[in-house]
């Protein structure tokens, strides 16, 4: 018989961070539950990239979304695309005369099938939206109805998110947790249904991981789970529906070392090279004006002097031309298989540890920004930043299991299909996670 999924998701929850005293409905849910072990998120270990990669289930070489910021010549009036924004994602298909996720989503295999993927997130606009783009109906975000009048009719019914009297994003999970209880969780026609919450990742941001502040995220995400729990009860759905608890990515205390962008423009005026370089994140593109167009030469000048810095771990590079260069590695390594044009040049790793921070957590990065404000990031290939959590809980699943077969945020869209049906869809670049099935 198939099931009912739900996701909930608790962006930037490390699996070293979940604290049992203060949250007592994960405690009890291990105990229920399946625990992956070795849990990983995507590469880059940003939240609209993993989002992609949970939706789909393949990586972000074939599904197209390769960062937070994207450089994408051509679209818009400088070539950069912000994935929070739904504006941009929205705009892009018509503008770029492509689609934006270049991969089925969730949202699309059961649409294909009558069938519905429900979402209501806390999270940005845009991340909520990558979920289930096609349908934006089916994705209820505090902060946008996305242009369809019957989210604005539903947004009028939930009434506006109460302003926030704490340090951590308290009104806006209570208000997703909401909209899921009362809108998606009722609807049979919900196969899937996503709840996401944007904490702790904002508090661990602002005050660090370990901080009162992120510590009382914890005890905020359990209450949301908890209140969830208590709605499957009412509704007597319990039979029917199973559950994951996963994160997209970990969290690392960082160490700012000024914005790539900053360094690649420092480094071209040192080598005398034209501006022939644009910078996002971890990552350096050819400039999206297309005015010049990089050499090797100029490429390679400009890897090597990034590499003889401090800050420097490794470089990746995209293109087989560039292997030659000393000491980088395939960009593929951490993408997949690249079958698309939006990746960079090349990708910057900055240097990791296992330092602690004043709050005692480990995992430590020598971060590429200029903000003085972070107190934690993420987005690099630190085991801190690419280790995520994810527990599964159902009838569907072992009880009281811990699991350290290598899984990953690209293996929950194909278990999901499984758990409905759908077991005949194909073309996944992650698995079913069968040690955790019963059956």
């Amino acid at each position: 018989m198939s099931r009912r999924v739900l996701i909930i998701g608790t962006d930037g929850l490390r699996p070293d961070n979940v604290d049992l005293n203060r949250m007592p409905t994960y405690s009890e849910l291990i105990k229920r539950g399946t625990l992956f072990g070795s849990f990983q998120s995507a590469f880059p270990s940003e939240t609209r990239v993993s989002m992609t990669t949970l939706t789909t289930g393949v990586l972000p070489g074939r599904h197209g979304v390769v960062s937070n910021l994207m450089v994408v010549p051509g679209f818009g009036d400088d070539g950069y695309l912000q994935t929070g924004d739904d504006g941009d994602l929205l705009a892009y298909s018509e503008a770029m005369l492509e689609p934006f996720i270049l991969a089925p989503t969730l949202g699309d295999r059961l649409h294909s099938h009558g069938m519905k993927l429900a979402v209501a997130a806390s999270s940005s606009p845009g991340a909520s939206l990558l979920w289930n783009l096609k349908h934006p109906e089916q994705v209820i975000n505090p902060s946008s109805t996305y242009g369809v009048e019957q989210l604005r009719q539903l947004h009028v019914e939930l009434g506006e998110v109460s302003p926030e009297e704490s340090h951590v994003k308290r009104e806006r999970a209570l208000w997703a947790t909401r909209a899921l209880v009362e809108v998606h969780l009722r609807s049979q026609r919900n196969q899937a249904m996503v709840l996401w919450l944007s904490e702790p990742d904002a508090s661990q941001h602002d005050y660090g991981l370990g901080s009162p502040e992120s510590l009382e995220a914890l005890e905020l995400i359990d209450a949301c789970v908890a209140e969830v729990l208590r709605a499957i009860e009412r509704e007597a759905l319990t039979d029917e529906l199973d559950l994951f608890l996963i994160s997209d990515h970990g969290h690392s205390t960082i160490r700012a070392q000024g914005s790539l962008q900053e360094h690649v423009r420092i480094g071209c005026e040192e080598l005398g090279l034209a501006k022939q370089f644009a910078a996002a994140g971890h990552y350096v593109y050819a400039a999206p004006d297309g005015a010049i167009e990089p050499s090797l030469q100029d490429t390679a000048a400009l890897i090597a002097w990034l590499q003889a810095k401090p800050w420097c771990e490794q470089v990746y590079v995209s293109s087989p031309e560039y292997m030659d260069l000393p000491g980088v590695l395939p960009l593929e390594q951490l993408l997949g298989p690249i079958a698309h044009r939006r990746a960079p040049l090349f990708a910057i790793q900055p240097v990791w540890s296992h330092e602690t921070n004043e709050y005692g957590v480990p995992g430590t990065t020598m971060a590429l920004t200029s903000s003085t404000s972070l107190r934690a990031s993420h987005g690099t290939n630190s085991p801190y930043d690419r280790h995520a959590f994810c527990l599964a809980v159902g009838n569907s699943f072992h009880q009281g299991v811990v699991s350290d077969i290598p899984s990953g945020i690209v293996d929950i869209a194909p278990t999901v299909c499984w758990l409905i049906g759908l077991q005949e869809e194909i073309g996944f670049d992650g698995r079913v996670l069968r040690e955790a099935l019963r059956d």
